[in-house]
């Protein structure tokens, strides 16, 4: 935030500086900012401030957390172009999306870079929680799967997901499937299955391990956890749905402080086939 620190300087008291956040998200053309209460009224000055930025056209101020089946944000344009659909370029690979509308997360920017490299060629992978193709996009754009399957719930980032899909021309490889994962997900053809939601994931495990081919295959499991549970809880629960099966974790990492004590992680876990034995790690 040392842009908006240094741009702000001489019309914020010193007190009022130390509120601003620690920083600010862009999502193509719009930036995005949380403000606290005893900001709101120099609102103005910290939107003309962000729309001297280059490529900014828009400010949205961030009104609540995401929430909802359809995990729709709580966004607000207070300055500048009063659309919130956008195209946002990121790692190769084109995303158009309203931003008030569908979920897309700049904390999940390594995550989704590092994916496709872990993708073997041939492989089949089921994205259970698609949205708009952030993952899906760049795992069938930068590896060499046989078949990526993105599955979305919510109708709007449905459409932009397919849009996405044509923008980024990986139609032959990616297949859209709209509806609840639960319902239209493909059982017993995976070697991968991303889960890439929050708060609920992990009721979602049995049927990440159906998705799975019968002789197993990598589940990428993300969870929102309390800071001193940080990597306990997820190993466990992931070892509890796979009770009968071989479990190896191959790798975990702390993806972003969630908010304060709480920590987003993603763990990689290998699971053999249903008769086989776990094997702690």
């Amino acid at each position: 935030m040392r842009y908006l620190r240094e741009a702000l300087r001489s019309v914020l008291t010193p007190k009022e500086i130390e509120l601003l956040p620690a920083g600010f998200n862009r999502v193509g053309h719009i930036a995005i900012i949380s403000l606290p209460p005893q900001l709101l009224p120099k609102q103005g000055e910290v939107t003309r401030a962000l729309l001297r930025l280059r490529g900014v056209r828009t400010v949205a101020l961030r009104e609540g957390v995401i929430s909802g089946r359809y995990r729709r944000p709580k966004l607000k344009v207070i300055a500048g172009d009063p659309s919130t659909e956008t195209v946002h370029r990121e790692n190769g690979c084109l995303f158009k999306l309203d931003v008030a509308q569908v979920m897309f997360s700049l904390g999940n920017v390594y995550e989704r870079a590092r994916l496709p490299k872990l993708v073997q060629p041939g492989e089949v992978v089921a994205d259970l929680f698609a949205g708009v193709g952030q993952f899906s996009v760049p795992i069938a754009k930068h590896a060499r799967p046989s078949q990526v399957y993105a599955v979305e719930l919510n109708p709007v980032a449905y459409g932009y997901l397919r849009e996405n899909i044509r923008l980024n021309r990986v139609g032959h490889v990616v297949k859209p499937l709209l509806g609840d994962c639960s319902a239209v997900a493909p059982r017993g053809v995976a070697d991968r299955v991303m889960m890439g939601i929050l708060h609920v994931t992990h009721r979602y495990l049995p049927l990440a391990l159906e998705v799975l081919k019968p002789s197993g295959g990598v589940i990428h499991y993300h969870e929102s956890v309390p800071s001193e549970l940080r990597f306990e809880r997820p190993i466990r629960r992931m070892f509890d749905a796979a009770a009968g099966r071989e479990v190896e974790i191959l790798g975990k990492r702390v993806v972003k402080r969630y908010a304060p004590g709480v920590d987003h992680v993603v763990i990689d876990v290998m699971v053999g086939k249903a008769s086989g034995k776990n094997i702690p790690s």
